[in-house]
């Protein structure tokens, strides 16, 4: 946060269990006040503070970002609450990104829903940004490819694309990133110095007959190297079942970093620490303290008076 003083987190999030069926899989927000994420107050009530009304009028996986002097919020167009038919989301789905911009993270416009998958796709999930050098962004996400003319009722497996934009508004044509040959989701990225350090919920296992799903860890120069090595496969396996949505952030004093992971179907996001994240040496925190039902989203540092705004226009709840 070059030139912001650093006071806590905004989690940017989304429900979708039975107790939140009412406002399931809308964006919801939480702050954490200080250098650790480990106490998670939500913001009005918990109730969604941003909801989509174009689409598939749901909004999952959101990612907020601060672009100059404004924030976009892009998130996966996606609702399952009501029918969860996950075979024709991820073969006839949402093919967009919604997209949500603010200058003061309280009022908002939006939500757009801009077209971002090549032809054939049949889903555009969990979509990340990351900037340029130029002043442009990388949009990671995760489609299923299916031949013209398909009739679709094969199913394939989910691989990344990226696509870059300068407005959020248009994109240039998706291209594939990152394609194993078996599903590859939630691609994320961490700055360590001179090294980029990725991560993605991937379902390579030692049998290739059994697809458990895990977060792993890689290590290259620059996000389009095209030589990531592994640093630690399976995050979390001793604690997790399984697990997705990485989000990942620096600790803002130090060179540590916190990892948030989901675990799916299950108790949702939990977090990790790490002292020496280029090594992949991540320990559980037991003990953190997050809203009900909390999942996959992203977590922005924010100075005082951002969290001080956010406080003022939506209330505070107690941690827990």
């Amino acid at each position: 946060m070059t030139g912001r003083r650093h006071a806590g987190w905004l989690m940017a999030s989304f429900t979708d269990d039975d107790d939140h069926r009412d406002g399931n899989e809308q964006v919801r927000f939480a702050v954490a006040i200080g250098d650790e994420p480990t106490h998670w107050h939500p913001l009005a009530g918990w109730r969604p503070i941003l909801a989509s009304t174009v689409g598939e009028h749901g909004a999952r996986d959101p990612f907020l970002v601060r672009d100059g002097a404004r924030f976009v919020l892009i998130a996966t167009d996606l609702r399952t609450t009501d029918a969860a038919d996950w075979d024709r989301a991820v073969r006839h789905g949402s093919t967009g990104v919604l997209v949500w911009e603010s200058v003061d993270l309280v009022d908002w416009t939006g939500p757009d829903l801009v077209p971002i998958a090549v032809p054939g796709a049949g889903n555009a999930w969990a979509p990340k940004a990351y900037p340029l050098p130029d002043g442009s962004w990388q949009v990671y996400f995760a489609s299923s490819l299916h031949p013209a003319g398909s009739d679709r009722t094969t199913a394939t497996h989910q691989r990344m694309f990226v696509a870059r934009t300068r407005d959020f508004r248009s994109f240039e044509p998706a291209e594939v990133y990152l394609d194993p040959g078996h599903d590859v989701i939630d691609v994320a990225f961490l700055q360590l110095g001179g090294s980029v350090q990725r991560f993605a919920a991937d379902a390579r296992t030692d049998d290739p007959a059994r697809a458990v799903q895990f977060v792993r860890q890689e290590s290259g120069s620059v996000r389009d190297d095209p030589c990531f090595t592994d640093v630690v496969d399976r995050i979390g396996a001793g604690v997790l079942r399984r697990g997705e949505g990485p989000a990942v952030f620096a600790d803002p004093v130090g060179d540590g970093a916190w990892l948030f992971i989901d675990e799916f179907t299950f108790r949702g996001y939990q977090l990790f620490r790490s002292h020496d994240p280029a090594r992949g040496r991540w320990e559980h925190v037991p003990g953190t303290v997050l809203p009900p039902g909390v999942k996959h989203g992203s977590v922005l540092s924010i100075d005082q008076h951002e969290l001080d705004r956010l406080v003022d226009a939506f209330g505070i709840a107690a941690a827990g």
